[in-house]
Protein backbone atom coordinates (compact mmCIF):
# COMPACT_ATOMS: atom_id res chain seq x y z
CA UNK A 1 0.00 0.00 0.00
CA UNK A 2 2.75 2.58 1.09
CA UNK A 3 4.52 1.75 -2.46
CA UNK A 4 1.25 2.44 -4.54
CA UNK A 5 1.09 5.80 -2.93
CA UNK A 6 4.50 6.60 -2.75
CA UNK A 7 4.12 5.72 -6.87
CA UNK A 8 1.24 7.95 -6.95
CA UNK A 9 3.00 11.03 -5.52
CA UNK A 10 5.99 10.48 -7.55
CA UNK A 11 3.42 10.98 -10.29
CA UNK A 12 1.59 13.55 -9.15
CA UNK A 13 4.90 15.59 -8.13
CA UNK A 14 6.34 14.97 -11.67
CA UNK A 15 3.28 16.84 -12.92
CA UNK A 16 3.55 20.16 -13.99
CA UNK A 17 -0.63 20.84 -13.99
CA UNK A 18 0.25 20.15 -9.96
CA UNK A 19 2.76 23.24 -9.52
CA UNK A 20 0.20 25.30 -8.57
CA UNK A 21 -3.02 23.86 -6.86
CA UNK A 22 -4.27 27.24 -6.14
CA UNK A 23 -4.45 28.47 -9.56
CA UNK A 24 -5.46 24.82 -10.85
CA UNK A 25 -8.35 24.87 -8.38
CA UNK A 26 -10.07 28.56 -9.30
CA UNK A 27 -9.90 27.34 -13.25
CA UNK A 28 -11.66 24.41 -12.71
CA UNK A 29 -14.00 26.22 -9.81
CA UNK A 30 -14.57 28.68 -13.04
CA UNK A 31 -15.55 25.88 -15.26
CA UNK A 32 -17.93 24.72 -12.86
CA UNK A 33 -19.85 27.78 -12.50
CA UNK A 34 -20.16 28.65 -16.42
CA UNK A 35 -21.49 24.65 -16.75
CA UNK A 36 -23.65 25.91 -13.89
CA UNK A 37 -24.92 28.91 -15.06
CA UNK A 38 -25.44 27.49 -18.57
CA UNK A 39 -27.82 24.73 -16.89
CA UNK A 40 -29.67 27.53 -14.86
CA UNK A 41 -30.00 29.55 -18.28
CA UNK A 42 -31.59 26.26 -20.08
CA UNK A 43 -34.93 26.23 -17.71
CA UNK A 44 -36.78 26.30 -20.35
CA UNK A 45 -34.73 24.31 -22.94
CA UNK A 46 -35.72 21.02 -24.27
CA UNK A 47 -34.60 18.03 -21.74
CA UNK A 48 -31.58 16.90 -23.95
CA UNK A 49 -30.45 20.35 -23.67
CA UNK A 50 -30.43 20.38 -20.23
CA UNK A 51 -28.94 16.63 -19.90
CA UNK A 52 -26.13 17.94 -22.12
CA UNK A 53 -24.98 20.56 -20.06
CA UNK A 54 -25.71 18.80 -17.02
CA UNK A 55 -23.43 15.62 -17.26
CA UNK A 56 -21.00 18.49 -18.81
CA UNK A 57 -21.15 19.86 -15.35
CA UNK A 58 -21.18 16.73 -12.69
CA UNK A 59 -17.98 15.79 -15.22
CA UNK A 60 -15.98 19.39 -14.66
CA UNK A 61 -17.46 18.94 -10.49
CA UNK A 62 -15.61 15.11 -10.54
CA UNK A 63 -12.68 16.98 -12.20
CA UNK A 64 -12.93 19.80 -9.53
CA UNK A 65 -13.35 17.38 -6.31
CA UNK A 66 -9.56 15.03 -8.16
CA UNK A 67 -7.80 18.75 -7.40
CA UNK A 68 -9.49 19.24 -4.36
CA UNK A 69 -8.14 15.70 -3.29
CA UNK A 70 -4.71 15.82 -5.17
CA UNK A 71 -4.10 19.54 -3.79
CA UNK A 72 -5.96 18.49 0.12
CA UNK A 73 -3.36 19.96 2.15
CA UNK A 74 -2.04 23.15 -0.05
CA UNK A 75 -5.87 24.36 -0.31
CA UNK A 76 -6.49 23.61 3.43
CA UNK A 77 -9.77 21.54 2.75
CA UNK A 78 -10.87 19.23 5.35
CA UNK A 79 -11.86 15.07 4.99
CA UNK A 80 -15.33 17.00 5.73
CA UNK A 81 -14.67 19.44 3.10
CA UNK A 82 -14.22 16.28 0.48
CA UNK A 83 -16.83 14.47 1.57
CA UNK A 84 -19.74 17.24 1.69
CA UNK A 85 -18.74 17.94 -2.13
CA UNK A 86 -18.70 13.96 -2.37
CA UNK A 87 -22.19 13.66 -1.11
CA UNK A 88 -22.51 16.86 -3.55
CA UNK A 89 -21.22 14.97 -6.76
CA UNK A 90 -23.22 11.33 -5.75
CA UNK A 91 -26.61 13.37 -5.45
CA UNK A 92 -25.99 15.65 -9.10
CA UNK A 93 -25.60 11.98 -10.41
CA UNK A 94 -28.74 10.43 -8.80
CA UNK A 95 -30.62 13.40 -10.61
CA UNK A 96 -28.90 13.29 -13.70
CA UNK A 97 -30.02 9.33 -13.77
CA UNK A 98 -33.73 10.03 -12.67
CA UNK A 99 -34.39 12.90 -15.17
CA UNK A 100 -31.97 12.07 -18.40
CA UNK A 101 -31.69 8.62 -17.64
CA UNK A 102 -27.74 8.48 -17.61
Amino acid sequence: MKLVLIAAAAVLAASPALADCRSDAQAQSEKVRTEHQLLNDQSNAPLAEQCQTGSRLIAEAKRLNSIRRTCQAQLQLTAQDLQQQDQRIQAADQEYAARCGG
